[in-house]
């Protein structure tokens, strides 16, 4: 049995050779002209792949005649709306750049991916008439003001009444080809239209700058290329063995690169996307029920709000087949409960925004211990875990995961010593996070080397810990943090959250732990909380909840037993 299941029918790596993102929907739409390519989940939008490449390559000669050039950088402010595949496809077909900008974002953030990107373009989506996005850029044009370009969009393609609106672009590509065609003097492709085409776009040319979130420092833009992304995507799509039949559920925000990716690899399947602007366990139970969803992509803590949702046995999920459970450790017990309950079979992968993102995936008739890692890297990664001085470490001991990979950024955008700081003179990328292999080559991670408590000289790695807390039949999420100590330099806490209808106390918790670890091991403190905070991918935002037991937690000096 392949350890990655069966190779995708329509392999974007191993047989398109040098295409670029763009060629995958050019496929899709040669051979499913007819077929859904796209439902927005909150409206009654929906595009066949003939109605999808239509707008993609109309935006594409709306941009260009706009004076938008290839290598040119476009800023896409877009919640989980048609209009980011439309973009995206758009620029991959031009030579431009795509900027993913999370729609949560503030002046701030903003004003430093504009000076960062130096874009010369941004669509921007609004919920409302007010235009709240509308108004940080125009700010950020002010001190920026190679930013040309302010295209705007509402919800289900509706004209907002400040910017440049989505549907003028559009037009505006129309007419051109209109009247190019009228006049004879054009091919059936835009591409070759005199005054649109764009050079040649290559599949090592970048297609995104994705910025890290930040969580721990200044975001970083990781340039990624056709090659990356298309490598990654088709290497998941053969672990998920994801086909033209699949319907694919993305709620994971597409201005992430999970989302990035998993909008890429359903149009390499010629699968249809659903697209979900924000998540509701219940609305989720909806769009599953009415579109029959096979492929429910996610983050842990979106699976466990599902799972510990009231209204889930009132809905049909049974079209559910699989889906990717990503960007935090995924528990075992979690996992167990999505298998039975859910009914679906989840594919674990471990990897980072620098990789495009996938490093690593589990695979379907697996043993259940298997789901205490994160599988065996992907086909034509490789992986090694080191000690601090670079050394490879035997099986089994823990150290930092490093890897290579065709999916691996070309660097960070306008950041070469960041760049070299994480990619050594032999090429290999620092994940900065600690792991260790086991005989047959299956990865599991441990947690960040800055996420590490060091309790008197004593390592305690989160992710073991938290595990087990999640073992505890009332704890619905659950995080490891360190607070300082003037004694033990740190001291850990757990931070919970209760599970509907349960009680728990610190004490419970702690006793919990002491019959499954190491005395040390044990938290020093619990804090039970109504909620953990999250960042914008859905993750557990392990920096804001460590200051936040900091302040509660201050270091007194006390004597220790």
């Amino acid at each position: 049995m392949q350890p990655f299941g069966k190779p995708s029918e329509h392999s974007a790596w191993t047989m398109m050779g040098k295409r670029t993102i763009y060629d995958i929907l050019l496929d899709a739409v040669n051979s499913h002209p007819h077929k859904p390519a796209i439902v927005q989940a909150e409206s009654d939008v929906r595009l066949t792949y003939a109605q999808f490449h239509e707008r993609v390559r109309a935006l594409a000669t709306g941009l260009r005649r706009m004076g938008l050039r290839a290598g040119d950088r476009v800023v896409a402010c877009l919640p989980n709306w048609p209009e980011f595949a439309i973009i995206l496809f758009a620029c991959a077909q031009s030579g431009l750049i795509l900027v993913p900008v999370n729609p949560r974002l503030r002046q701030q953030e903003i004003e430093f991916v504009v000076n960062n990107a130096d874009p010369r373009a941004a669509v921007i989506g609004d919920e409302h008439e007010d235009a709240q996005h509308y108004g940080l850029f125009v700010r950020a044009q002010q001190v920026h003001p190679e930013l040309e370009h302010l295209i705007t969009v509402g919800p289900a393609g509706q004209d907002l009444s400040v910017g440049t609106p989505f549907s003028t672009v559009l037009e505006l590509g129309r007419m051109f080809e209109n009247a190019v065609n009228k006049a004879g003097a054009a091919s059936d492709s835009a591409d070759t239209c005199p005054g649109t085409a764009s050079a040649p776009v290559d599949a090592e040319d970048i297609a995104a700058i994705v910025y890290t979130s930040g969580t721990t420092g200044t975001p970083k833009g990781a340039m990624l290329s056709h090659r990356n992304l298309l490598f990654s995507g088709d290497r998941m799509n053969e672990a998920l063995e994801n086909g033209e039949r699949d319907v694919v559920l993305i709620v994971v925000p597409v201005c992430h690169v999970f989302g990035l990716a998993v909008t890429i690899m359903t149009v390499a399947t010629r699968s249809t996307m659903v697209l979900m602007n924000e998540f509701h366990p219940e609305t989720v139970f909806q769009v599953i029920e009415r579109e029959h969803v096979t492929v429910h992509h996610g983050v842990s803590t979106m699976f466990v709000l599902e799972l510990n949702h009231p209204s889930r046995p009132q809905y049909n999920l049974s079209s559910l087949r699989t889906g990717i459970v990503a960007a935090t450790p995924c528990p075992y017990e979690v996992v167990e409960r999505i298998r039975a309950e859910l009914g679906l079979s989840p594919i674990l992968s471990y990897g980072m925004t620098e990789c495009s993102p996938a490093l690593t995936a589990s695979h379907f008739e697996t043993e259940a211990w298997v789901y205490a890692t994160v599988g065996r890297v992907l086909p034509g990664v490789e992986l090694r875990v080191v000690d601090e001085a670079g050394r490879v470490l035997p099986t089994g001991e823990v150290g930092e995961l490093v890897v290579k990979s065709p999916g691996l950024m070309r660097g960070y955008y306008r950041n070469e010593e960041a760049t070299r700081q994480a990619i050594d003179a032999e090429g290999w990328f620092h994940t900065g996070d600690l792991g260790h292999l086991d005989e047959q080559g299956y990865v599991t991670v441990v947690g960040r080397i800055k996420e590490m408590i060091n309790r008197a000289g004593l390592k305690i790695y989160p992710r073991e810990v938290e595990d087990v807390l999640y073992e505890h039949p009332a704890v619905q999420e659950a995080a490891l943090v360190p607070v300082p100590d003037p004694v033990l330099g740190e001291r850990s806490c757990a931070c919970v959250t209760v599970k509907p209808g349960c009680q728990l106390s610190a004490e419970d918790v702690r006793e919990f732990c002491r019959e499954r670890l190491a005395d040390y091991k044990v938290p020093d403190i619990v804090e039970i909380l109504p909620e953990l905070p999250l960042n914008s991918s859905k993750k557990i935002y392990k920096l804001e909840l460590a200051r936040m037991m900091r302040e509660k937690h201050p270091p007194v000096f006390r004597k220790q037993a």
